[in-house]
């Protein structure tokens, strides 16, 4: 009985302790902070900065003040070439980088290849002289037959092409997958990455540390697949792959990587 009663007792002590870790997250403090503008010391040009001691605390970011010199900090701030004003904690996140636990517990493909992913949510800037055989649909990972690859049209879309996927609700990114243009040889040998929380309404790059976008590698042939994974993940809509450089002709097959 006294085995019993003893049991029992660790028990509740157990539940009590997870109950009031629980308890302290839920009703952890909002962080507001602010976005600034001064001289960044290693440069001299006017960059932004968060003064914050951990800029990941924050749960809201305003606009704030500006100044001609670096003020004494008892730590250390970053700086960025760009600037967010924010009430999403989870965009604020994304933003800044913060390291977090794994977004995914179990990581796979999200539906290029295998047609889980359906026509109609694959869109792009153009095509090939409004030729549904070289289309959006055609840049799915390993496609094979006529006009392997989404190809834009060099005639009227050449500056800033792009080919995106729009997602059924809120999906976690990781990375993707590349392919060029298995039939010719053309394929995009660097790309961008932006994504939209709020279905097109606003885009994020994604960007290193300094805030400037990221030119990821693309491909060196037609059928060779490179993986590329995201410095951190994107919890998003909408995906849109910005090519900027490319051999021959702006062609390419993709797969996201990343979990719903």
């Amino acid at each position: 009985m006294e085995g019993l009663t003893g049991g029992i007792y660790l028990f509740w002590i157990s539940f009590a302790c997870v109950s009031l870790v629980l308890l302290a997250k839920e009703n952890k403090e909002a962080m507001p902070c602010t976005i600034t503008q001064e001289p960044d010391p290693h440069t001299g040009r006017y960059r932004w900065l968060i003064p914050a001691v951990d800029p990941c605390e924050c749960t809201q970011i305003g606009m704030g003040g500006f100044s001609t010199f670096v003020p004494y900090r008892p730590y250390e701030v970053t700086y960025y070439d760009t600037f967010l004003i924010s009430s999403d904690p989870g965009e604020i996140q994304q933003w800044l980088n913060c390291p977090g636990d794994s977004p995914c517990s179990v990581e796979g493909t999200l539906g290029m290849e295998d047609g889980r992913i359906p026509d109609q949510s694959i869109t792009a800037s153009s095509f090939f002289r409004n030729l549904t055989a070289f289309g959006p649909v055609r840049a799915r990972l390993n496609l094979k037959g006529n006009a392997e690859a989404w190809c834009n049209d060099d005639v009227t879309d050449n500056i800033s092409p792009w080919i995106q996927v729009a997602f059924n609700g809120t999906v976690t990114i990781t990375g993707l997958i590349t392919q060029g243009r298995g039939d010719y040889d053309q394929w995009v040998t660097e790309y961008r990455v932006t994504n939209s929380r709020n279905g097109g309404q606003s885009w994020n790059n994604v960007t290193d540390v300094d805030g400037k976008p990221i030119g990821f590698p693309g491909n060196n042939d037609g059928n060779t697949v490179v993986t590329t994974r995201f410095p951190f993940a994107l919890r998003t809509r909408i995906l849109r792959i910005r090519p900027t450089a490319w051999y021959v002709h702006c062609s390419m097959r993709f797969e996201v990587i990343g979990c719903y």
